[in-house]
């Protein structure tokens, strides 16, 4: 099976879906980061003495921002997923 011929329309929608799967990718080191310092490095860098205790109270702002940069990511994902749909247009297949 030959796929047809993508039309500049289709490849409009490529870019986008391509430019939203980086943004997804984006959001997602944001939470990673944000996960990793509210949970690991704050309480351990307190244990440690490096930072002072009061410190301790920020990890609920580093865990709200990777929530909120996980809700975020989820949207921009469920985008890719609409977006995707152009695949259709040219190749009937593409789930292969």
């Amino acid at each position: 099976m030959d796929p047809a011929p993508i039309s500049p329309a289709s490849w409009s929608e490529i870019g986008k879906m391509l430019s939203t799967l980086w943004i997804v990718v984006v959001f997602i080191v944001i939470f990673a980061a944000n996960w990793i310092l509210g949970h690991n490095f704050i309480p351990s860098f307190v244990e440690s003495g490096h930072i002072p205790r009061s410190l301790q109270k920020a990890r609920i702002l580093f865990y709200g921002a990777a929530v909120a940069s996980f809700g975020i990511a989820v949207f921009f994902f469920l985008r890719v997923v609409e977006f995707g749909g152009v695949l259709q247009d040219f190749w009937a297949d593409f789930w292969i």
